[in-house]
């Protein structure tokens, strides 16, 4: 979602099924074809790193490549800590992400069953518990 609003804020035009690694090329994004190279093969602990590693640094410098290494490590603890505890998607990413999650595949990742994707708007969509904002309720759900 934030590449798309980002992408609409510059006046330029993105493939959001680049983060997933379905768009052909960059997914319209400079850099992009190698950023998402280096993404999946640290993320899926793929053996081409090394070369994704290298080839990144080449195309963006030292600075460039620390900062897709920087949030290629933050997204991945991220999505750890929040698939971990079962933290369902919040209304507002639930409601704009209903028109691309089925087109992207994203239903189909294990963390998806941590909310009600076909929840009514404003009951929160998480699964399994009544929702109440109490964490300890939630977490023990």
């Amino acid at each position: 979602m934030l590449l798309r609003a980002s992408s609409e804020a510059i006046g330029e035009e993105a493939a959001i099924e680049g983060a997933v690694g379905a768009a052909e090329g960059d997914g319209g994004v400079p850099s992009g074809a190698a950023m998402v190279r280096f993404s999946e093969a640290v993320t899926l602990s793929r053996p081409d790193l090394e070369d994704s590693r290298r080839a990144l640094l080449e195309e963006l410098g030292a600075a460039g490549f620390v900062e897709v290494a920087a949030t290629v490590g933050i997204f991945n603890g991220l999505v750890r800590v929040a698939d971990s505890t079962g933290i369902p998607l919040d209304e507002v990413s639930r409601k704009v992400s209903a028109g691309f999650r089925d087109a992207l595949g994203l239903v189909q990742f294990a963390s998806a069953q941590n909310t009600d994707l076909e929840a009514e708007p404003g009951d929160g969509g998480e699964t399994g518990g009544s929702g109440s904002s109490d964490l300890d309720a939630f977490l023990l759900r």
